[in-house]
């Protein structure tokens, strides 16, 4: 018995022997033909040759895949935004004389505060009767000539600081040195834009002639097909998107001094910009 199991072990050393000396002649003169595909696929977890990227998660915590060398990296710009060629916002709309109250100098000088408060019912998505309207203008020049004085006019800077006191509503942005340019930008976008302008060049047909020279109107929209801005004209009862072409109104850009009918400086042109909620 002893005898046969020292044999069964020298066999097993022979043959060990056998083995390496085989393999160590094949690695020499490779008569077997073994291939890198013929070998056994690399264990998952071991190590390769993939660069680290600074950011990327470690493979295998199960929060993220390691990026190939070869791959492109993410773009991190923002996509283009691309614009409407055209837009209409919904928008109520009344006359700063609501009942044709224009020998009253409230109403008369009421521009910049019906359009402020056709904005903000805009803002509010809310409707808005005559009869409202001429309680809101009225109470609205009631808080400006206790808080700032009496005045028939109001720069855009001053009627958008008005906006922001009285109503509480800041996402109002005052901007100077424009063109319709920048109204058509801010329009386009989704943004109410209260404009000053010297309203004797708008020529519009429903002005009491010659037509106010400080005037203040609503755009709410604009027209790519005519190039013209549609407007809520505060200053006549026929101004529910009232139009004008877009070099009348460039024409007519002029922002104004705080004050009762005092001159303007040729050139200096403003907008009031509303932004939504």
């Amino acid at each position: 018995m002893k005898l046969n199991l020292k044999k069964s072990i020298i066999f097993i050393v022979i043959l060990a022997i056998l083995a390496v000396g085989f393999f160590g002649l094949n690695k020499k003169f490779n008569f077997l033909h073994l291939n890198e595909e013929d070998l056994p696929a690399q264990n998952p977890g071991s190590s390769d040759s993939s660069p680290y990227i600074p950011g990327s998660l470690n493979p295998g915590t199960g929060n993220g895949t390691k990026t190939s060398s070869s791959s492109p990296p993410a773009s991190t710009s923002a996509p283009t935004q691309t614009l409407p060629k055209s837009i209409l916002l919904s928008v109520p709309f009344f006359a700063q004389a609501p009942f044709g109250e224009w020998s009253d100098p409230i109403f008369q000088n009421a521009c910049e505060e019906a359009s402020v408060i056709m904005a903000m019912h805009w803002v509010n998505k809310t409707s808005v009767t005559k009869e409202q309207a001429k309680q809101e203008i009225s109470a609205l020049t009631e808080f400006e000539d206790k808080t700032y004085g009496a005045t028939s006019d109001r720069s855009a800077a001053d009627t958008a600081k008005m906006l922001k006191d009285y109503f509480g509503y800041l996402s109002v942005q005052e901007k100077e040195g424009i063109s319709t340019k920048d109204i058509k930008a801010a329009v386009l976008v989704g943004n109410l834009v209260i404009v000053p302008l010297n309203g004797q060049i708008l020529k519009n047909p429903y002005y009491t002639a010659p037509g106010p020279d400080h005037h203040m109107l609503v755009v709410i929209g604009y027209d790519g097909n005519k190039n013209e801005f549609i407007t809520n004209d505060v200053g006549t009862r026929q101004g529910a998107k009232y139009r004008y072409a877009e070099s009348r109104l460039q024409a007519s850009l002029q922002n104004y001094p705080t004050g009762n009918d005092l001159p303007s400086t040729p050139g200096q042109t403003a907008m009031i910009v509303v932004m939504p909620k």
